[in-house]
């Protein structure tokens, strides 16, 4: 793997720290959690490619990513969830995630699916946005930014590795952030109103 590749990992794990400390900060730990996941896979990623551990690293690092990702994505939908609809029982959101990630281990092949229905659920839970009492479409376009990221770029037979990759590590890093967002609309707005009055 060359060495550039660590570049685009290392912007996904700028991204998911920032990210983790500012939902930690909002209080909202399930979605630090999920994100501080990514950051996890893009610590290995970075590690695995500037220290030159490629095939030690590469099961490690695939682990982190596939399954961790998968957990992670779930844990930002059950706090997309408490955000537009309501609380969850701690319970319910434990069954439902070691549900999902144990079938992805056990029959690979269900992890994609698994993967795009809960972003199409994230995006449909802010579309509807019950708490909010409108439909809120710019985080459903925020979150829905990984859709076609892992439906055309992730490999794509188009674009080459090299670009690919690149471009998949982008918008990881941009929906990790657009989502931080979306779920601290108060605390932007917080930000932005300081920001203004200095």
């Amino acid at each position: 793997m060359p060495l550039h590749y660590a570049l685009t990992d290392g912007l996904v794990f700028v991204a998911a720290a920032w990210g983790a400390w500012h939902l930690m900060k909002a209080g909202k730990p399930v979605g630090a959690l999920g994100v501080a996941l990514f950051g996890l896979a893009a610590a290995i990623g970075t590690v695995r490619v500037t220290s030159g551990l490629i095939e030690p690293l590469g099961v490690p690092h695939r682990f982190a990513s596939q399954i961790g990702g998968l957990l992670g994505l779930l844990l930002l939908l059950w706090q997309i969830f408490k955000t537009t609809v309501g609380p969850v029982r701690p319970i319910y959101g434990l069954i439902i995630c070691a549900g999902a990630v144990g079938l992805a281990i056990l029959l690979p092949a269900a992890g994609a699916p698994i993967y795009i229905l809960a972003l199409l659920a994230g995006i449909a839970l802010f579309g509807l946005n019950r708490l909010g009492g409108r439909p809120n479409i710019g985080a459903a376009l925020g979150f829905g930014v990984m859709l076609p990221n892992v439906l055309f770029l992730r490999q794509s037979k188009f674009l080459g590795p090299d670009i690919s990759w690149h471009l998949f590590h982008i918008f990881i890093a941009v929906w990790l952030v657009l989502t931080v967002l979306a779920l601290t609309p108060k605390q932007v707005a917080a930000s932005a109103d300081s920001s203004s009055g200095t």
